[in-house]
């Protein structure tokens, strides 16, 4: 349970988790107000506060894994089949939806919570970020290659065998940390799961800063398409099928060659459309062929 200032609604939080649940891990990342003393009051013997010194959302909830696995590793949990579960500390997860995070975990390793499939939608979100959330979407999904429909939710469940295996759990530490793993279980083709979990919206402020965030994610997703396309369509990591390779190679750059031209293109001949819609083209085959590839290597 990361949590930054959430003096308001931490207590709410900790006490909503069913009684069932092995440990209750709360990082306390940095707050200036009374989160740590309040969350310390009243965690139940299952439960550890750790601090950590403003990470980020993203280290907060890499410090707790690292917490749950030492745990387990000392023998001061039970033994057993471990998943670990993040729910934040701003009290916008209902804890009703546990179980159905947790189920698919016999099928995959990872599972991700989606507020649009739910059938009380998606409440009282506010409508500006309901904008952000559906543009992030086609945004990670198109970086990922996996249909992502709410990116920016963070209530997930993950097994801790497959914890233990990725290398890239810690190494964003801020926001964007759902589009981060998402990129990362495109690339590594890890299977995946999405379940309707509840909208839960009240008087909560958001830290993000749209015109900060905006910005630094959009890069972050495109350097994970650039990276995943390199890989996989020029390096051949993971045995791409040469002609998957060579397809995917000449639309891709035909398009980025066609979009690039343009401007330059314009000024000599303004009558260019046909660039933009050779070029649209061109990328609408590069995704068609691209999710040929996903599909291979996830069978």
């Amino acid at each position: 349970m990361p949590a930054h200032n959430e003096e308001g609604h931490i207590e709410g939080a900790i006490t909503s988790i069913p009684k069932w649940v092995d440990l209750i891990v709360v990082i306390d990342d940095g707050s200036k107000d009374n989160t740590a003393e309040i969350a310390n009051s009243v965690l139940p013997k299952q439960g550890i506060l750790v601090s950590t010194e403003r990470t980020g959302v993203g280290g907060a909830i890499a410090r707790g894994y690292r917490e749950v696995i030492s745990q387990i590793d000392e023998n001061l949990v039970p033994s057993g089949d471990w998943a670990a579960l993040v729910m934040a500390g701003d009290g916008q997860m209902d804890p009703e939806d546990i179980d159905t995070l947790i189920e698919p975990l016999s099928r995959v390793p990872f599972v991700k919570g989606n507020r649009w499939a739910h059938s009380g939608g998606l409440g009282n979100m506010p409508a500006n970020r309901r904008v952000g959330s559906w543009l992030l979407g086609k945004l990670t999904t198109l970086a990922s290659g996996r249909k992502v429909s709410d990116p920016q939710c963070g209530y997930t469940a993950v097994s801790v065998a497959a914890l233990r295996e990725w290398d890239w759990i810690e190494k964003w530490q801020g926001y964007g940390y759902p589009n981060w793993w998402m990129i990362n279980v495109g690339a590594d083709s890890i299977p995946f799961e999405s379940v309707p979990v509840r909208s839960v919206y009240r008087n909560e402020k958001s830290g993000i800063r749209v015109p900060k965030f905006l910005p630094r994610i959009s890069l972050l997703l495109f350097s994970g398409l650039w990276k995943r396309g390199w890989n996989w369509y020029v390096r051949g990591i993971g045995k791409t099928p040469i002609s998957s390779r060579l397809a995917v190679s000449a639309t891709w750059f035909t398009s980025l060659l066609l979009l690039l031209s343009m401007p330059a293109l314009i000024i000599v001949q303004p009558d260019m459309v046909w660039m933009l819609i050779a070029a649209l083209g061109f990328l609408a085959v590069t995704y068609r062929l691209d999710q040929l590839e996903v599909q291979r290597r996830l069978n």
